[in-house]
């Protein structure tokens, strides 16, 4: 017989209808993990770059996007206009001095802190693992468009000004070749 928390049956809770409130209500203690293991990547020094203050100060402004958009079942189009929305984190971090593998670790590391919450939530709400699992790829999309925005910002700030193109931000969104 399996653990209730893994039912499948009509009785599990919809977890799509409170992560923004689950992430509201754990923001601390996700921001405590977060921050531990900044502090404990040795290949990340912005800790040494920047004050506390300063290092989590993002970190709600994340946590809201994300569980909006968990919450509306939000597709790739809509993750990525909320990154854009975002990108402000790799512009503050590329003025603070960060390296680009440092911000890039960091999201990773938000993402790692952010499902290994959303796993232990859901496996004792009884939630449905399907509705977890889409939600937990839509926060794997989420974050890889956050590290693209990153690269984004780096790459154009170190970018030389070229007489014969002219450059446009944000760039042209590319056409569906589908279409």
């Amino acid at each position: 017989m399996l653990p209730s928390a893994l039912n499948f049956g009509s009785s599990h809770t919809r977890m799509s209808d409170h992560y923004s409130s689950f992430l509201r209500t754990h923001e601390e203690d996700v921001v405590r993990a977060w921050v531990d293991e900044i502090y404990a990547d040795s290949r990340i020094n912005l800790t040494t770059l920047v004050p506390y203050a300063q290092l989590v100060d993002h970190l709600p402004d994340i946590l809201d996007e994300l569980g909006h958009l968990l919450d509306k079942t939000a597709d790739d189009a809509e993750i990525q206009e909320a990154t854009r929305r975002l990108r402000s984190l790799a512009q503050v971090r590329f003025r603070q001095g960060a390296m680009i593998d440092e911000v890039a670790r960091e999201l990773m590391i938000l993402r790692k802190i952010l499902g290994q919450f959303l796993w232990r939530e859901g496996l004792s709400t009884a939630v449905d693992l399907w509705e977890l699992r889409d939600a937990l790829k839509r926060a794997d999309t989420f974050f890889d468009e956050m590290i693209v925005q990153v690269i984004l910002i780096y790459a154009t700030s170190y970018r030389p000004p070229v007489e014969t193109r002219s450059s446009i931000w944000p760039p042209p969104r590319r056409r569906d070749p589908t279409r």
